[in-house]
């Protein structure tokens, strides 16, 4: 459902698949219910709309490139239930500043990423439940 660049997924989605919403660059918003535990790869890719994105509990894995080249992003929160972030997931996000995670600065870290997942993106802040950490996933408070 897509009214003026704000998107609802109906609750009972469990996966938004592959390419959805490529491209969707009129989409500002959306809102993801409980019930998906997959972001399938490039679903959001060019979304140049979004400004921030809230990731559900229910999410385990984030796929590749699933929000690259999303230009306008700048905030996104992320829930401790995530275990796997694609490649180029959040790749030339460039106006990136905060992400926040929904657990602690090792569950953060033991995610498992690829080495591209952020490519492209400024000097973001991971805040966590315990501390923050800069984009190397080093502690600065």
């Amino acid at each position: 459902e897509l009214l003026q660049g704000e998107l609802v997924i109906p609750e009972g989605t469990e996966k938004i698949g592959d390419y959805v919403f490529y491209n969707c660059s009129g989409l500002t918003s959306v809102t993801i219910p409980d019930s998906v535990t997959s972001i399938g790869d490039c679903a959001f890719s060019g979304c140049r709309g979004l400004t921030s994105i809230t990731i559900p509990d229910s999410v385990t894995s984030i796929g590749d490139w699933a929000f690259s080249r999303c230009s306008g992003l700048t905030s996104i929160t992320i829930p401790d239930s995530v275990t796997s972030i694609g490649d180029y997931a959040f790749g030339n996000c460039r106006d990136l500043t905060d992400i926040t995670f929904q657990g602690t600065m090792e569950q953060w870290n033991n995610i498992s990423k690829d080495t591209t997942w952020n490519n492209s993106t400024p000097d973001y802040t991971v805040t966590c439940t315990d501390g923050v950490l800069n984009k190397s996933g080093q502690q600065i408070s």
